[in-house]
């Protein structure tokens, strides 16, 4: 059930409308989503404008009361007497020319009420309340102002107000306090105005002021003056922290509203606007009644084309596939259902038309070819080609309506013969010959192109075949790419062309015809194509001998040691670099046993127990035995690997041995170096935490000098951290290519004295042999300080008694030699080539001095070669003499070097200082 709804194009195409409508229904409901959130911020954005412009207003309102209140108590300075009389009239001027104010008061500077207007309610000396107002003006230069109810009344209720005092001082003495009470009936008259406004359109709004603690300072409804009102109202506590927001909550009819806040400058309020949801977004249930009609007109036009659809092309589909399922038995059996779509002049019409051409020329094609089918099971029945060839013709007349058949044969020449004929005369037979050139012949030009060729033979051309009475030819070629190619040949005495069915009919003939011939020629050349892979084995055999031998002579060239053995553990096969390791000739290993070899290595001071067993497990293992050859070790590693057929099958063992001294050697250094370099950061790091300790101790005052000396070690351990680190990043400097040199002039006399002068201890005996007058060399002078500092320091570490430097310049050379000579034990010979890598020391190092990292005469290296010297180590039984060249400056940087003595030799004097402490590196390798 599955697969056939699959499989139905009903299926399909509900589908695909389903995807369509889905498409479109999420469509409209993100547009719906869009247009919603635009016209919600949009009504959003004209309540929040609407309470911004009232915040204004309201805030240029109370500033406006303040700088009136600030201008009354100027006048009060200004009035000649601050008699009652003079004062009532003062404020009585004030009080008409501001219909906001509802009362004016002077208090004396402890609050009590002296003067007031209007008066007729007022007790003179009374208390004057709220008292928080009056603390607030009196404790600053601006005025102060509260909303509340002035409690000074005796005769009337006062009406709420803000109320605001300003302090009147003159020349800095507190004369009173200026207040007055403002009408908070008078702030709240253009709110209703716009309330008013609104509901003279049938619209719904409530605009709400609040102050800082939330009570209602101005409404659009005055019996909300002074109530709290804060938890009524959603967003106005954000808004007195001074954001402005949009909220919806509950209204005062219990449907939702939404509440548009925004904060009133500089005073701390905040303005609430008051609307229903329901008026405020009737836009947007406007847009949903108008997309939910879209979406039925959408949703009804789908169907009506839906159904249309189904009837006029599903359903004619549906039937057309169910009657048609299989090839009827004769054109009459077709259905008479797809007659009648037959007449509709529609494209389903067409298709039931082509229907009935189709089914028509398929049973036309199954009967031509079950006869093909029977001739060519005629033709395949015997393998000899010349009973192939007489099948072919015998089976061709029986096909179509024809006279005589021949097949041609082209010979080495390409010109085409009778090979065998039926019908023609014995002249023809004989005679017929067609050169490749005769493109007038139907043969050769079927042979040429691959495709049928016919004729009407009309006597303007000699033709055999006209002659013996023949009037139409058709040549069919029959292509075989692997016995050569034959034409067939057919003829008619009509004068009249071959039809399309027949062409077609004999081409298909043709094909089968091409595969019988191309199996009994095949057959017949068994013997020659047996004789033929005979020479290709042996070809292949030669082809493997060389490639053995390529592999053989690759495997002599191997660097490391191979041996195969058999599954017995023979030698069968061993190498150039196994029988140097061993020792033996190639002669001695192979044929022999295994135990040949390892007694082999056991003659040089192999451990030949533990390579023996190693080498009896059976499964491939990797290990490593050490020998020695006089004094010298030498360590190999030896891996066993199984040689498997491509079955997977182990048929023998092969091992590989390889010389891995210098792996081992280098492994050593490593671990010397992180030992050496561990030492060397723990001792510095030891004596900078022991130091510091004491010094942070609070029970111990240590006198200043011992501090002194306290601090001056832990510097030096700390600059000998730096120059240990320093080395390092040289080094990598130096092979990145990154290490930069500031070449000058520099005297070499004058650069040795003052290395001396810096490193020579006390008590060591060392000569500078270097004459006066040798020629400036060209050089950064901190680098090669560093060079004879390390060099120095070695000579006096490893010298016997005394340490010489000397400098000379080689005839005909344009470079400076100096040497720093010892008397120290001298350096062995296999070791001189290895002192100036990385991380190595001379055994008399090693020997006699644990401390250093292996960088010192690594660090001279490198520094030397940069300026395009060398350097090199000459040493015998006794003394040692280190050697480096230095190129000589050129005459500009001798004239610079005269220029500029004295800033030169600063300059120098402080690159030495920045680079003193290098001997704490320095080892000779």
């Amino acid at each position: 059930m599955r697969p056939a709804l699959r499989r139905s194009l009903l299926t399909r195409l509900l589908t695909v409308y389903l995807l369509f409508v889905m498409v479109v229904l999420l469509g409209g409901a993100r547009i719906n989503m869009l247009v919603e959130e635009r016209l919600r911020s949009d009504v959003q954005a004209a309540d929040q404008a609407l309470a911004e412009e009232i915040a204004r207003e309201t805030s240029l309102q109370l500033l406006g009361a303040e700088q009136a209140l600030q201008s009354l108590g100027r006048l009060v300075l200004a009035s000649p007497s601050e008699a009652s009389a003079t004062l009532e009239h003062l404020f009585q001027a004030w009080h008409d020319a501001r219909n906001d104010v509802d009362h004016v008061y002077w208090l004396d500077p402890f609050g009590a009420v002296l003067v007031a207007w209007p008066a007729d309610h007022i007790i003179a000396g009374a208390e004057f309340s709220p008292p928080t107002v009056v603390e607030q003006a009196l404790k600053s230069d601006q005025p102060a102002f509260e909303v509340g109810i002035v409690g000074l009344a005796s005769s009337r209720l006062a009406s709420p107000g803000v109320i605001v005092a300003q302090a009147v001082r003159s020349q800095g003495h507190l004369r009173g306090l200026v207040a007055a009470s403002f009408s908070l009936a008078e702030l709240s008259l253009p709110l209703a105005n716009v309330v008013q406004a609104q509901q003279r359109q049938s619209k719904h709004l409530m605009i709400t002021v609040i102050d800082g603690n939330g009570v209602v300072v101005a409404a659009s409804e005055r019996r909300r003056l002074l109530e709290t009102a804060l938890g009524e109202l959603p967003g106005a506590a954000q808004a007195l922290q001074g954001q402005s927001l949009s909220r919806t909550g509950p209204g005062p009819d219990g449907q939702d509203w939404l509440f548009s806040s925004v904060p009133v400058p500089k005073i701390g309020w905040a303005v609430v606007v008051e609307r229903p949801v329901s008026e405020a977004l009737a836009v947007v249930d406007q847009f949903h009644l108008w997309l939910l009609l879209v979406a039925s007109l959408f949703t009804l036009g789908g169907l009506l084309f839906w159904l249309l659809l189904h009837l006029r092309v599903i359903r004619p589909l549906q039937m057309l596939a169910s009657q048609h399922q299989a090839l009827p038995a004769s054109t009459e059996a077709i259905p008479t259902a797809t007659h009648q779509l037959a007449r509709q002049h529609d494209e389903i019409g067409e298709l039931a038309r082509s229907l009935i051409r189709l089914e028509r020329d398929g049973l036309r094609k199954l009967s031509e070819l079950h006869t093909l089918l029977e001739t060519s099971n005629a033709v395949v029945r015997s393998l000899d080609p010349r009973a192939v060839i007489e099948e072919i013709m015998h089976e061709v007349q029986r096909l179509v309506d024809v006279q005589a058949v021949a097949v041609l044969l082209p010979d080495e020449q390409g010109v085409l013969r009778v090979l065998q004929s039926s019908g023609h005369s014995e002249r023809y037979d004989r005679q017929l010959s067609l050169s490749p050139e005769r493109v007038s012949s139907a043969a050769v030009l079927a042979l040429n192109s691959g495709q049928p060729v016919q004729k009407l033979l009309d006597g303007s051309q000699p033709s055999f075949a006209y002659d013996d009475g023949f009037r139409a030819v058709l040549a069919l070629p029959i292509i075989s790419h692997h016995v050569g190619s034959v034409v067939l040949v057919v003829h008619r005495r009509e004068p009249r062309l071959f039809e399309e069915q027949e062409i077609q009919l004999l081409s298909t003939f043709a094909n089968y015809a091409t595969l019988a011939w191309e199996h009994a020629v095949l057959y017949e050349r068994s013997d020659e194509r047996l004789r033929a892979v005979a020479q290709e084995n042996e070809r292949l055999y030669r082809r493997a001998t060389e490639e053995k031998q390529r592999l053989a002579a690759i495997m002599e060239s191997m660097q490391d040691g191979l041996l195969l053995l058999g599954i017995d553990g023979q030698i069968l096969y061993v190498n150039q670099a196994a029988c140097a390791i061993a020792g033996l000739s190639r002669t001695a290993l192979e044929g022999r046993s295994i135990a040949a070899f390892y007694e082999a290595l056991q003659a040089t001071g192999a451990e030949a127990a533990a390579c023996a067993r190693a080498l009896s497990r059976m499964e491939p293992a990797t290990f490593l035995i050490e020998n020695r050859e006089g004094t010298q070790a030498r360590a190999l590693q030896m891996r066993l690997f199984a040689v498997q057929s491509e079955g997977g099958e182990t048929i023998g063992r092969g091992l590989l041995v390889r010389d891995v001294t210098r792996e081992r050697e280098l492994d050593e250094f490593k671990t010397t170096l992180l030992a050496a370099v561990g030492h060397e950061l723990r001792t510095p790091l030891a004596a900078i935490k022991g130091y510091a300790s004491t010094l942070l101790q609070p029970d111990v005052t240590w006198p200043p000098e011992e501090q002194q000396q306290f601090l001056q070690t832990i510097m030096q351990e700390a600059d000998r951290l730096t120059q240990l680190v320093r080395n390092l990043l040289d080094l990598s400097r130096q092979e990145a290519g990154l290490l930069q040199l500031r070449r000058t002039a520099v005297d070499p006399r004058e650069l040795v004295l003052a290395v001396c002068e810096r490193t020579m201890p006390p008590s060591a005996a060392l000569t500078v042999a270097i004459p006066a007058g040798l020629p400036p060399v060209l050089a950064d002078r901190g680098r090669i300080e560093v060079v004879l500092h390390n060099l120095i320091s070695n000579a006096l570490l490893y010298g016997a008694s005394h340490v010489e430097i000397k400098a000379w310049r080689p005839v005909d050379e344009e470079m400076l030699i100096l040497a720093v000579i010892d008397d120290g034990p001298g350096i062995a010979p296999e070791e001189l080539p290895h002192i100036f890598e990385r991380f190595y020391r001379a055994s008399r190092g090693r020997r006699h001095h644990t401390a250093g990292t292996g960088l010192g005469l690594a660090i001279c290296k490198a520094f030397v070669e940069a300026h395009g010297g060398r350097i090199w180590a000459q040493s015998g039984p006794q003394g040692t003499a280190m050697c480096f060249s230095l190129p000589l400056a050129p005459q500009s940087a001798l004239m610079a070097l005269n220029e500029g003595v004295a800033e030169e030799g600063e300059t120098n004097d402080g690159d030495s200082n920045n680079r003193e402490g290098q001997a704490h590196s320095a080892r000779r390798g």
